[in-house]
């Protein structure tokens, strides 16, 4: 099963849940915001859209306001000699937020974040070689490419391991 198809379906069970506070919210378009990165077709995202339109709206402004940028690129910034499980879930943690905000059209919310984590991932190319495949992957998706200055972290990981070994 494709990533995409986990993630419509995880989409559609988090939809069929009571949706009570923005933590909730968030997950829903992390999720939705993953699966739309990856080229999910706009009807198996319908629902979704729809919610975040309506009764969605409230509590996505909610999650998005107890979003704690500094603690997310601290924890990025601080991956020095970190095992590749341990940077690629601070870089995941990260990017699900970049996801959903993607998704929720809040370019503006997490910009200034993105190029911040772009800039650490360049200054310390060592801590970041270890997922330099995932983040070629995650680069060559259309969704990334159109959006360059948001994503600019994912090409940052790609060159990553070219990087470490130029600089030893």
């Amino acid at each position: 099963m494709k990533e995409v198809d986990v993630l419509l379906e995880q989409l559609e069970e988090l939809l069929h849940d009571p949706i009570v506070d923005g933590d909730d919210a968030l997950e829903v378009a992390i999720v939705a915001g993953l699966a739309a990165r990856l080229g999910a077709p706009e009807y198996a995202l319908a629902s979704s859209v729809a919610w975040r339109g309506d009764e969605g709206k409230e509590l996505l402004a909610a999650g998005f306001d107890a979003v704690d940028f500094e603690k997310l690129v601290d924890e990025i910034d601080n991956l020095v000699e970190e095992e590749r499980d341990v940077v690629e879930d601070a870089l995941s943690d990260f990017d699900d937020i970049v996801a959903a905000a993607m998704w929720c059209d809040r370019r503006a919310f997490i910009l200034d974040a993105a190029r911040s984590v772009a800039k650490s991932i360049r200054d310390l190319p060592d801590a970041f070689a270890c997922i330099s495949s995932l983040g070629s992957s995650l680069a060559a998706l259309p969704a990334v490419g159109r959006n360059p200055d948001v994503y600019d972290y994912w090409f940052a990981v790609a060159e990553s391991k070219q990087w470490a070994e130029s600089s030893s």
